[in-house]
């Protein structure tokens, strides 16, 4: 009995006549109305004018202009020359040399409207699985941006380097970063909040393509490398000659360089050495080429909380004078003032993320 049924229901399907829509419209803004058979669709002028459900395959329509121009014509509902279902065709109403055009234009598919037409409002889940964007004692990501943790000793060397968790977690963000720099950003955050072997540098130096940023980085993470036994490795990640041999000359030459942790700045730098520092970052004319200056020689100065305002007052910005804070955090003498330095900045958002970044490297 079914499959009877279902047979006198495809019949029907395919005997019955195909329904169609017409859509009239001007490109000109110019407005109509349309008559179907003598029955008027649309007693007010309108611009665009939706018939639906049409059976034939031809149509004989009027249309009548404002100025009471009329044209009668039949338009077919046809698709190479052969006829559809479910479809909307299209004919442009043009007036061309005081006369009515009535052209084909397209065709579409019939779309069905989504029901409900305003979907229900999606369930959140708002559970800490979702909510958690701490990765470990790493770091913490507040609107897709890291604000690292400080892991290294309050006091002595560092003896571990940092978990297999935090690589990992170096790694993924590593991977999300879209420009080299903000990869470069990633691992200098790293090599300044942890301690490091020599294995998991080289793991970061594959991923820095120029030779120039490797040394910068392996001369920013050389006092929290753990086995430094190993440093003569460091230069197998390097292609060029000339870059292993500076490498080389860094090593020998390592007590001449000053490099220094942040523990490790007891005694803050002569005021004419700060004022030198500042007047070098005075002459560019924009925080890039300041900002960009800066990264490569701040690591060998020590900063008193007095002399960091000085270094921020160069900058215009608050996103570079953050950035630039939250790096001599770790040449600062005194720590324990640190948050006065906010003072320079234009805004009180600003002054609460270096609050933030401070809290975390007092953990």
């Amino acid at each position: 009995m079914p499959a009877k049924f279902f047979i006198i229901a495809l019949f029907i399907s395919l005997v019955s006549p195909a329904q169609n829509n017409l859509r009239l419209y001007t490109g000109t803004g110019i407005p109509f109305t349309l008559s179907v058979a003598d029955s008027a669709v649309n007693k007010k002028p309108e611009v665009d004018v939706l018939l639906e459900k049409i059976n034939d395959d031809s149509i004989k329509i009027t249309i009548v202009l404002e100025n009471k121009l009329t044209a009668k014509e039949t338009v077919f509902l046809l698709e190479k020359g052969k006829p559809v279902k479910n479809k909307e065709f299209k004919y442009l109403v043009e007036l061309k040399k005081n006369k009515i055009k009535i052209s084909y234009s397209g065709i579409e598919d019939i779309l069905p409207l989504p029901s409900p037409l305003v979907p229900p409002k999606p369930v959140i889940d708002t559970s800490y699985k979702l909510k958690n964007n701490v990765l470990g004692h790493y770091c913490e990501l507040k609107e897709g941006k890291a604000v690292y943790f400080n892991n290294i000793p309050k006091k002595g060397e560092c003896l571990k380097p940092m978990a297999q968790t935090y690589v990992s977690y170096m790694n993924a963000l590593s991977a999300r970063a879209e420009v080299e720099d903000d990869k470069y950003k990633i691992f200098e955050n790293t090599c300044l909040n942890n301690c490091i072997s020599v294995s998991q540098l080289n793991q970061m130096l594959l991923q820095v393509n120029f030779e120039i940023e490797k040394l910068k980085l392996i001369r920013l993470a050389y006092s929290h490398i753990v086995d430094k036994g190993n440093k003569a490795k460091l230069d197998s990640t390097f292609k060029l000659e000339s870059s292993k041999n500076e490498l080389a000359v860094f090593f020998k030459n390592i007590s001449e360089h000053k490099i220094k942790a942040g523990t490790e700045c007891m005694v803050a730098s002569g005021d004419k050495e700060i004022n030198q520092f500042c007047e070098t970052l005075s002459v560019y004319s924009n925080d890039t080429e300041r900002f960009n200056t800066f990264k490569k020689t701040y690591s060998l100065l020590c900063y008193s909380t007095a002399q960091v305002k000085l270094v921020l007052n160069q900058f215009i910005h608050d996103r570079e004078k953050l950035e630039v804070a939250k790096l001599l955090y770790y040449h600062c003498t005194d720590n324990d003032n640190f948050m006065s330095v906010t003072e320079v900045f234009s805004y009180n958002t600003t002054a609460a993320d270096l609050k933030d970044f401070v809290s975390k490297q007092k953990n």
